[in-house]
């Protein structure tokens, strides 16, 4: 431990992070690492914190899966940045993704980026898919956003 960061002030710091968006406690636990906090006192402050709902990791998915599928990310995008703030095969996570129509939202990505008028040459549909698939979705909702366009139906 850090001896010139005090206990008092790590919890501060890690209040103030949560006021300013939702973290998990893998990503709040490797943030008061970094401050120097000890295991025992990452434990008391993440402990604290859940039984206050302060911290919540059911909560963080559902601003971050709420979040990144408004920028047009599809959930293979998601899951993988999920598992990087430590957030595995949960239930929650299959709940929550089970609450967006990723097919229109593929539709709606593609369509923003490259306009209403469906690709016709193999290049352009490649290009596109390609696209797509950077953002997230899998090869069944990029080669249904590349054969209809939800807003000519």
């Amino acid at each position: 431990m850090n001896p010139s960061v005090s206990f008092q002030s790590l919890r501060s710091k890690a209040l103030a992070m949560l006021t300013r968006r939702e973290h998990s406690a893998y990503e709040l636990r490797q943030k008061l690492l970094e401050q120097g906090a000890s295991e025992s006192e990452i434990l008391l402050i993440l402990t604290e914190f859940k039984e206050k709902n302060w911290q919540n990791d059911e909560r963080f998915c559902q601003a971050f899966i709420r979040h990144h599928a408004q920028k047009g990310h599809g959930e293979v995008v998601i899951k993988q940045e999920l598992k990087q703030r430590g957030i595995v095969n949960n239930d929650f996570i299959t709940t929550e993704l089970e609450e967006y129509d990723w097919f229109l939202l593929a539709q709606e990505t593609r369509s923003k980026k490259f306009g209403l008028e469906l690709p016709t040459e193999r290049k352009e549909q490649a290009r596109q898919y390609r696209f797509l698939q950077y953002r997230g979705f899998n090869n069944e909702q990029c080669w249904h956003a590349l054969k209809y366009n939800h807003e000519m139906d």
